[in-house]
């Protein structure tokens, strides 16, 4: 729920389609830009992408005795009794979305503690029931469990939106010229703000190179931070992000109560300021960012493939764990 860097590759395109179909918290169309070979090609006919090898190794089907055909906690209401006996024959050749050696069915009957494997298991149901045929699920399973798997991503001394001790942080990567983080950001914060101390937001920067001034603007918006005066510089720079030239941050950061401009002009400048910009965005280069916005919920990417991409449904969770 994104700006977009050419993805050729099923699950890419299967998250561009839901992304259009959805109206969710989260951020629905991104920034990316196109590969260093590939020119924007939006008018000009398309090759069909090839269809991309699994990531993920499937088991032997167990002997027609050995198959489990129960799912406790998953929702099978809408499956036609085809659909069930295809559901069943996948959970039992998915691997574990809690990298363990057995299957998703035998991770429902004995590892409790395994919330992934519930969570994959009723998302094959909903993708059968949608009509969704196998071979696409399992390549949709790949994107899904990746995203349930969290990454470590350090967010001290970044700037923070709400209650610093929240159990749930919210990290969005984003870009000051891209219009859909933009359109996503007051969105993030009121989903933050319903939680009431419970979840947090964290600022990081991700300046998109196509994007000529994305970098000055966030180490203007940086400088702003070392005043405490992140988020109305934040706002400010959206609001005006086709009007990005020196002068003009220069001028939204007078237009802040309380900021020292001397100083705000030293740190705009300053190497530090610099750093840190580089910093987050050399991060979200180790995570593979696709686009922007990119956001991450205690450590999980949110993808529109699992709940629309609702955020406050992927905070949910996270307050389950």
């Amino acid at each position: 729920m994104r700006c977009i860097r050419e993805l050729f590759d099923r699950a890419s395109l299967a998250l561009i389609t839901a992304l259009c179909a959805v109206v969710a918290t989260t951020a629905c169309t991104a920034c990316t830009p196109p590969g260093p070979d590939q020119p924007d090609t939006s008018g000009a006919s398309r090759t069909e992408p090839v269809r991309p090898k699994r990531e993920r190794e499937e088991l032997p089907p167990p002997p027609e005795d050995q198959m489990i055909r129960v799912a406790k906690g998953v929702d099978l209401g809408k499956l036609s009794e085809t659909q069930q006996a295809t559901f069943y024959t996948m959970i039992n050749t998915e691997q574990s979305a809690c990298d363990k050696p057995h299957s998703l069915a035998t991770s429902l009957r004995v590892d409790q503690d395994c919330r992934n494997s519930m969570i994959v298991a009723q998302f094959i149901a909903d993708r059968l029931a949608s009509g969704a045929t196998p071979s696409d699920v399992k390549l949709d399973i790949d994107e899904v469990v990746r995203a349930l798997t969290p990454y470590e991503i350090p967010t001290e001394g970044r700037p923070v939106y709400g209650n610093e001790r929240a159990p749930v942080t919210v990290v969005v990567f984003a870009d000051f010229e891209c219009p859909h983080c933009k359109m996503e950001a007051p969105k993030l914060r009121k989903a933050v703000q319903q939680y009431r101390g419970q979840a947090r937001l964290v600022y990081l920067h991700f300046p998109l190179r196509m994007h000529a001034r994305a970098e000055v603007a966030s180490w203007a918006t940086e400088a702003a931070f070392r005043q405490g005066k992140f988020w109305e510089m934040h706002d400010l720079v959206f609001d005006h992000q086709t009007q990005l030239e020196d002068e003009d941050l220069e001028r939204y950061a007078g237009q802040i109560q309380g900021l020292d401009l001397q100083q705000w002009k030293a740190d705009f400048q300053s190497e530090s300021s610099k750093l840190a910009v580089a910093k987050d965005r050399a991060l979200g280069e180790t995570l593979d960012i696709q686009g922007t916005p990119a956001v991450y919920v205690n450590g999980r990417h949110v993808t529109p493939l699992l709940w629309g991409g609702s955020l406050e449904a992927w905070i949910d969770d996270a307050l389950r764990r």
